[in-house]
């Protein structure tokens, strides 16, 4: 071996503990880089072959630099995250419906609704005071405006995760053009045998982010490209990448109201894009099940409670002796739109609170041709023919009347208007001057017992505890409002304890991988340190080899 042998021998390793060190330096540096892999190099020794000697060692070879990273534990990291995606995006929806609710507490439903019902009692022991009457109104009021906002407050929140929705889809197509630029430089590096580490750092972290907003699958070629698949398209290729689009559509709901929905569909094939896992399933699950469930459950109380007031309060007597009255607007579609009645609205003196008497049905009356004429003011026709002697009905069954000729089924408020409370009917046109009526009509007994009477309150107070909710299958009621409600906020309950849980066990597990991962991949400074130091030695070393060889040159050159 000549000593300029020696020589290469000493520069070769000059330059590998120099490079050894700058790998140190970049892991030191980068330490606290998320998703970054530490580095490592991969040396080897150098010899040649001497017919006498065998293999001569002449230094150490540079191998290549080396990812410490384990690649089948970002595959389960990727697997989890479309979980943890997913349950965050239903986890985040169950706390907002449970802040919109607001219950247990003094500013929900069920709080007001028991105050309404309070209203009632107090009624019910008071009939006559304006002062209570006033209070049924306020409450009722209060009520539905409540109603109001929960139903506005979970609309609201269905149209947020359409503009969630819209930012994710942005942010994929941003990862998916960065992916495919990052292959490209993968493929330049590693087609000479070398290893694009950093683009390989970058594309890793692309792909971790990827996953949690939807569920991928990848494939990796031999120059170290990937192909990336969602919804049974490909989104990143070695040689193309394809964007996501929005479309939309919009519909009318029951109140009436215009509501937006969009999906997702592939810009080039127009294929739609229906995500199986992450943030995007859970926003479309959210948006398309999990708050119209519950727009659901607080349209059928808000609807129930309409009907079963109603139905009480129009057999009921004012306190000036009218029945027929709605306490609710009759037109109510759910919780969005409920009101009290214009009636109502209007003056205290309508709210319902004496009773009526029973239903007598079947009630036939017949007018003669000149009894009653176009023209003439409203007239009292409405009699019982069967009693003796024939009375006056009043408090006519309101849409249970039915006037006929010989020729023609005369129409209400076209061919003639009733007044349902004074029992009176009047023409409206000319035409029936000589035809007789037959009039068919249904009317209460009983008649109004004053201003002192409370049965109609006491009824509608009583509605708190009555069975109104959830029929079984053969129609029977099985619940109270309260019950039915505390029924739904239950379950709300559970659903959110359980997306919490799932998630946390997913996170944990996420947790676990990359935890497990960070032992072979993150940068450990204390070894690093340890290097540095060691290639410091060697690289003094292999100067020290340099400079004793150039020594002993000096003396052969000068013999």
């Amino acid at each position: 071996m000549s000593l300029l042998s020696s020589l290469n021998t000493g520069t070769r390793g000059l330059f590998a503990s120099q490079m050894a060190m700058d790998i140190a330096g970049q892991n030191i540096s980068n330490a606290d880089v998320e998703g970054y892999s530490r580095k490592r190099l991969n040396l080897s020794t150098e010899s040649r072959y001497d017919s006498a000697l065998g293999q001569v060692g002449m230094g150490v070879s540079i191998v290549n630099i080396e990812r410490m990273r384990n690649t089948f534990i970002d595959d389960q990291i990727r697997r989890q995250n479309v979980e943890v995606g997913y349950f965050e995006e239903m986890n985040h929806t169950f706390r907002r419906i449970e802040n919109i609710f607001t219950e247990p507490g003094d500013t929900g439903v069920l709080h007001f609704m028991d105050q309404f019902f309070d209203s009632w009692q107090n009624l019910a022991n008071n009939p006559a005071d304006l002062s209570a009457r006033t209070m049924v109104k306020t409450n009722a009021e209060i009520l539905t405006n409540v109603f109001h906002n929960v139903a506005g407050e979970l609309r609201d929140l269905r149209q947020t995760r359409n503009d969630e929705i819209t930012q994710k889809v942005n942010r994929i197509n941003q990862i998916t053009e960065q992916i495919y630029n990052l292959n490209l430089e993968i493929g330049a590096v590693e087609v000479g045998g070398q290893n694009a580490n950093d683009s390989r750092d970058q594309r890793d972290r692309l792909l971790k982010e990827l996953s949690k907003i939807t569920d991928i699958s990848m494939t990796e070629n031999k120059m170290g490209q990937i192909t990336v698949s969602a919804s049974g398209s490909i989104l990143v290729s070695p040689v193309n990448h394809q964007k996501l689009e929005m479309t939309t559509s919009s519909q009318k709901t029951s109140d009436g109201k215009s509501v937006t929905d969009i999906a997702i569909r592939f810009a080039e094939s127009k294929r739609p894009f229906n995500p199986g896992g992450g943030h995007l399933k859970g926003l479309f699950d959210s948006r398309d099940i999990s708050v119209p469930q519950y727009q659901d459950y607080i349209d059928q109380l808000a609807l129930s409670l309409v009907e079963h007031v109603n139905s009480l309060h129009t057999a009921g007597y004012t306190m000036e002796g009218y029945s027929g009255v709605f306490f609710f607007d009759p037109e109510t579609t759910g919780a969005s739109d409920i009101e009290i009645s214009a009636s109502i609205a209007s003056d205290v003196h309508n709210i319902a609170a004496a009773s009526a008497g029973e239903i007598q049905s079947a009630v036939t009356n017949t007018v003669a041709p000149t009894a009653h004429q176009y023209g003439d003011p409203p007239a009292q026709l409405f009699r019982v023919p069967d009693a003796t002697p024939p009375v006056e009905a009043r408090n006519i069954v309101r849409d249970s009347v039915v006037v006929r000729t010989a020729d023609n089924l005369l129409r209400e408020g076209v061919d003639y208007h009733i007044n349902y409370q004074n029992g009176t009917f009047q023409l409206l046109h000319n035409g029936y001057d000589d035809q007789e009526f037959t009039i068919d009509f249904n009317y209460r007994t009983g008649g109004f017992m004053g201003p002192g009477d409370n049965s109609t309150a006491l009824n509608i107070a009583q509605l708190r505890t009555d069975l109104v909710m959830n029929p079984d299958t053969v129609g029977n009621h099985t619940s109270t409002f309260s019950e039915f409600y505390s029924s739904f906020i239950g379950k709300l309950g559970l659903s959110k304890n359980q997306s919490q849980n799932n998630l946390e066990t997913r996170e944990f597990l996420v947790e676990q991988y990359q935890s497990h991962q960070d032992s072979i991949s993150a940068v450990s400074l204390d070894e690093e340190m340890a290097n540095l130091i060691r290639y410091q030695h060697t690289y003094q070393a292999s100067a020290r080899l340099i400079s004793t060889t150039d020594r002993m040159l000096d003396v052969l050159m000068n013999m």
